[in-house]
């Protein structure tokens, strides 16, 4: 049996004016699965299609020639997992398609009420896929794979799910990126690219294209945020790797394949500090000369810990922050406050590793006061970058359910080429946009100078523009009184 394992081509949401937001390296699911069902000896294959052409993809598909296609479906990118399921379709008929990931997840039965689907991988996938595949080769009954769901004669079908199926173990995984594998890295971009700031004080070849990995050393989340899934897709229980085998996998690639540079996908790295600072510790230890970022909550922040995390490598870390409104962290289920916040930068700053928070806007239950609050928490932690983002809306998340309890929203919006919308219920877009922007310049001498500095390069245009065309043109007098006019923005 022939099985390939496909992430489907990038969605490009700019149309409908969302960020093209990009990752420096390849996410590690479809590579997870694929590195479980090699250990079991199975013939599998992982084609990341992210920037390929549709014309590449077909002839990868027909020259393969699969059996069985798992194909990971996420909300940003559903609309090209339904078009590669077509394309499948269209070239093998018979091929069995499995779909997986967190919209698969969610959205199992108007997936499988509407798309031609022979069976759907709820959350978390290795163990749940490597029996599904027996079932497919008739080794173990269908009924027995516990967390999938399928059709039987129309009727769609959801087997329990068994506790068992979550791997408790995480270091009985094998790592999810082999030699065969590495070509997959050079398609994306160099972190140079997307955060130049964050890198500009290592060198280049540190971290160029195709020079990152992502390192998942945990699972679940034991907090429950109304805009986040982690917990429904991984399981109420939060399980994570030993600092031992984090570090092997670590090892593994700085010297197999020399990567020097990692990611900590994880939501929240540091939720035990005394877990991170060991892997610190470890990293160390080895004498692994690496660099690395990771997010995390600031309740978990330490003098101690932010120390040992310089020490080993760390140049950055995101702090999900949301909001500095005592009530918008409250709404949505945050479990922190922006005391915590205060102190966690703090922490930082003094031990001199840079760190952004991560903010939205538009949560339920937000107002210009609430925006007020967050400007005046910047204010106090004066950070030098940010990330403020307008809350979107995605399928297996209580706001979502708050969404559609309101009329806001419907399950028929999945069906549709359009992206995770934002929560715009209770504010318009504009309304977001503003506040995003009052945010992003709570520091208003710094706005000035900024625009200041765009003046003077348009300044200097206009004059080199004139020096070369205006200047014996009865127009030239005109141009010059005007320069002197250019606005100063004022607050």
């Amino acid at each position: 049996m022939k099985i390939l394992l496909l992430n489907p081509p990038f969605v490009d949401q700019s149309q409908y004016g969302k960020p093209v937001l990009l990752s420096p390296c390849p996410g590690t699911g479809l590579s997870y699965l694929y590195s479980c069902l090699k250990k079991h000896n199975y013939n599998c294959k992982v084609y990341d299609f992210l920037f390929n052409s549709w014309e590449y993809i077909e002839s990868v598909i027909r020259e393969e020639n699969a059996d069985v296609i798992g194909i990971t479906c996420l909300t940003e990118g559903r609309y090209n997992a339904f078009k590669l399921l077509s394309l499948i379709r269209k070239i093998k008929k018979k091929t069995i398609v499995i779909f997986g990931g967190h919209h698969s997840t969610y959205m199992y039965e108007q997936l499988l009420g509407h798309f031609d689907i022979d069976y759907i991988v709820l959350g978390e996938g290795e163990r749940k896929l490597l029996y599904l595949i027996r079932a497919i080769e008739g080794k173990i009954p269908l009924e027995s794979v516990g967390g999938i769901a399928y059709k039987i004669n129309g009727k769609i079908i959801k087997n329990s799910l068994k506790e068992s199926y979550f791997i408790e173990d995480l270091d009985s995984l094998p790592f999810p990126f082999s030699k065969d594998q590495m070509e997959i890295f050079t398609k994306y971009p160099s972190i140079q690219q997307i955060r130049p700031q964050q890198v500009r004080n290592i060198p280049r070849e540190m971290c160029e294209n195709g020079r990152i990995v992502s390192i998942v050393t945990s699972r679940g989340c034991p907090f429950n945020c109304q805009f986040c899934s982690s917990t429904l897709f991984w399981g109420k229980k939060w399980r994570f790797r030993s600092p031992k085998n984090i570090v092997d996998e670590i090892e593994f690639y700085y010297k197999k394949f020399g990567f020097r540079y990692f990611n900590f996908a994880d939501d929240a790295f540091t939720i035990i500090p005394k877990r991170s600072i060991e892997i610190c510790k470890e990293i160390i230890n080895r004498n692994l000369k690496i660099y690395f970022d990771c997010t995390t909550r600031a309740d978990r922040i330490s003098d101690d810990l932010v120390k040992w995390l310089k020490k080993a490598g760390c140049l950055f870390t995101a702090i999900g922050v949301e909001s500095g409104s005592k009530k918008i962290l409250k709404t949505i289920n945050k479990n922190l406050t922006p005391e915590s916040v205060i102190k966690a930068f703090s922490i930082l700053k003094k031990n001199k590793l840079h760190a952004y928070p991560l903010l939205m806007v538009g949560n339920p239950g937000e107002t210009d006061e609430t925006i007020k609050k967050t400007i005046i928490l910047m204010k106090i932690i004066k950070p030098s970058q940010m990330g403020v983002s307008k809350t979107m809306i995605f399928p297996g998340t209580e706001l979502y359910k708050h969404a559609k309890a309101h009329g806001f929203i419907e399950d028929n919006y999945w069906l549709t080429s359009k992206p995770p919308p934002y929560y715009t219920y209770e504010h318009s877009l504009n309304t977001l946009f503003k506040w995003v922007f009052e945010i992003v310049n709570y520091d208003k001498k710094k706005y000035q100078l900024k625009i200041l500095k765009l003046q003077q390069i348009v300044r200097k245009i206009l004059i080199k523009t004139y020096s070369l065309t205006l200047r014996k043109t009865k127009l030239a007098p005109i141009i010059k009184k005007n320069f002197k006019k250019l606005p100063y923005i004022k607050f």
